[in-house]
């Protein structure tokens, strides 16, 4: 009667520009202020989205291990908690990271989604019982990102995530 690893085959998926016109000089005697970065490299965008999703993803197949082996739900529940953790970590650095232009909405959708998700993530690290966490569980699946996050691959050149 388990069914963990069908609800978490649902999760597993796999993550502001502008600059500053100046319209006056600064006297030679003051620091300008600080600009917006400029946006990342197609190049370093490939590997800055890597390194960023990497542990979510990690944490997911994780979780789903977990699952699949039958463990205790207060583990999996300690896993589930992990895994909301490294989604916020994740969520957070996609939104602080400039994106080139192509990338910027794929990315925003992610997001959008993410924080879905997130909140189940959340609930389900601290649930009280083996069916509350897996109905968190369930319900961070239904917001997975799998579709955006593929969206976000393709706009930066990589391909469609695999799990190991």
């Amino acid at each position: 009667m388990r069914r963990w690893p069908a609800a978490l085959a649902l999760v597993l998926l796999l993550a502001g520009c502008g600059g500053i016109e100046r319209t006056a000089q600064l006297p030679a005697w003051q620091t300008p202020s600080p600009t917006a970065p400029a946006p990342l490299t197609a190049k370093e965008a490939k590997g800055r989205y890597l390194a960023i999703v990497a542990p979510y993803n990690t944490a997911l197949e994780e979780l789903e291990e977990a699952l699949k082996a039958g463990r205790p739900w207060r583990t999996v529940r300690a896993l589930a908690g992990t895994v909301a953790t490294t989604n916020a970590a994740h969520a957070e650095q996609l939104r602080t990271t400039v994106w080139p232009a192509k990338a910027q909405a794929p990315v925003a959708a992610l997001l959008k989604e993410n924080d879905l998700a997130l909140r189940h993530w959340k609930l389900a690290g601290e649930a009280t019982s083996a069916a509350a966490l897996m109905r968190e569980i369930r319900a961070a699946a239904a917001h997975d990102g799998g579709a955006q996050a593929n969206k976000v691959r393709a706009t930066l050149g990589l391909p469609v995530y695999k799990k190991p």
